[in-house]
């Protein structure tokens, strides 16, 4: 039986409190929302909450945003946030799992076991009664020892490496409208459109009305809708490599190998003007 990625409020609620479980809020934007995720965080949080910035743990980039985390970097900024390797961790957000797949899956290309996500995040917290925090709790900082794993991630190079290969899907996260390019990207002046050959998972699509992710016999129907077979290994890709972490958390529940997150996506796709585009 496939281990859950997720864990459900109820199940989170009984954990609180526990030393070696981390709550850990990854809320995050998208650039055409005008919030600021840190200040909600500390308008409120479950209580004990460390903050999880991508755009801090993250190496610098002039070109990209939130560029995936070396291990050092990751080692480095977990420890200052009080989380061991051997620790439980949940991570949450304020809802659609922005972006608290994608923390998920950095967690998990370290190679850390015990990390789920809060399904419905903070909305599903509240809804089950859980109290919440206006503080920012002490942090003692810890010692982190991860490992990276192979293929969680890949390059720009290596999709176009594996455009024309029949065992690989490509799977755009993004809705229908940036897929096809008949609405903008969030990003000012990024030329709109889809890797050629690429299907259209639209990640909303991946939830239930009341926020919390599809099971694993909705997924797989979806995947069979998109004929993308059991065998075939799976890129998934969005506009900058974040809501691509939420296919693959939704994945996850039907297969756990083959899966890899495109961190460049569209921003860097339709940044080269080399880069194939339908």
């Amino acid at each position: 039986m496939l281990s859950t990625p997720i864990i459900s409020a109820t199940e989170a609620l009984a954990m609180l409190g526990d030393p070696n479980v981390k709550f850990v809020d990854a809320t995050w934007y998208l650039p055409n929302v005008p919030s600021n995720a840190y200040e909600a965080y500390l308008l409120e949080h479950i209580p004990g909450a460390v903050y999880f910035d991508i755009d801090q743990v993250a190496e610098s980039s002039d070109d990209l945003p939130h560029v995936f985390p070396s291990l050092q970097t990751f080692e480095k900024s977990v420890g200052n946030l009080g989380i061991a390797d051997n620790n439980d961790v949940i991570v949450y957000d304020r809802g659609k799992f922005v972006a608290s797949a994608r923390a998920w899956w950095i967690f998990k290309s370290f190679g850390h076991r015990n990390v789920r996500v809060l399904d419905g995040g903070l909305p599903a917290w509240k809804g089950a009664g859980g109290d919440l925090a206006e503080d920012k709790p002490p942090i003692v900082p810890a010692v982190y020892r991860g490992h990276a794993e192979c293929d969680s991630v890949i390059s720009r190079d290596e999709v176009v490496a594996n455009l024309s290969d029949p065992s690989v899907a490509i799977v755009d996260a993004r809705s229908p409208g940036r897929f096809h390019g008949t609405e903008p990207e969030p990003r000012p002046g990024l030329r709109g459109g889809h890797i050629p050959g690429s299907a259209n998972m639209y990640y909303a699509d991946l939830l239930n009305q009341d926020g919390t992710l599809k099971g694993p016999q909705e997924v797989a129907g979806i995947l069979e809708s998109l004929a993308i077979e059991a065998d075939q290994q799976i890129i998934s890709t969005c506009g900058s490599g974040v809501t691509a972490a939420i296919i693959l958390l939704a994945l996850y529940q039907v297969r756990q190998e083959g899966l890899r997150l495109y961190d460049g996506s569209w921003t860097e796709w339709a940044s080269h003007s080399d880069s194939p585009m339908s």
